[in-house]
């Protein structure tokens, strides 16, 4: 009889304990898409429009284009090529000189992004850095264009945090540096 008893209430704990948990590991899912689906709602074509950049304290439009807006879409890397893009958004041309300093300013309604890393092309050569105190300093050969793309990265709030989960890249040119 005590060995009825004691089977009877192992399997009431087990089950009463196997729902529960399978609620905390959905309840953990659920969290890391709410975070992941709180970042997408936050970032609008008006925001993403508010950025702009300063040089000679004269604002510019930022042109951009949406990289992926999935963690499934950042992962695959399905890039235009770099002519393509700047056909379709025509990147405002900045007026700066080898060694000037160029800021981006990020409205404060805007989602701060985990990472914002910088691209600067100049013919076959490029270089990528990270935006120190969101400002890019003009660097490379004078009198041939150089692109800059600035990539706004937001990542995952898993363990690794290594996943870009969505990105935005904004565009300029300084077409003649002296």
């Amino acid at each position: 009889m005590k060995q009825l008893i004691f089977i009877m209430l192992v399997t009431i704990v087990l089950g009463a304990c196997s729902p529960l948990g399978s609620s905390n590991k959905e309840e953990s899912q659920n969290s890391n898409k709410a975070s992941t689906d709180q970042i997408a709602d936050k970032i609008d074509v008006d925001q993403l429009d508010k950025v702009q950049f300063i040089y000679n304290n004269k604002a510019y439009e930022a042109k951009y284009k949406l990289k992926c807006k999935t963690s499934a879409e950042c992962s695959e890397g399905n890039d235009l090529p770099l002519n393509k893009i700047k056909q379709e958004i025509k990147p405002k041309k900045i007026d700066a000189s080898i060694g000037d300093q160029i800021e981006i300013r990020i409205p404060n309604t805007f989602p701060r992004p985990d990472q914002i890393l910088y691209h600067q092309q100049q013919g076959a050569t490029g270089i990528q850095e990270t935006a120190d105190k969101n400002v890019i300093e003009v660097t490379g050969d004078k009198g041939e264009e150089i692109t800059y793309i600035v990539n706004f990265n937001w990542r995952s709030n898993d363990s690794d945090n290594t996943k870009i989960i969505y990105s935005v890249a904004y565009y300029f040119e300084v077409p003649n540096p002296t």
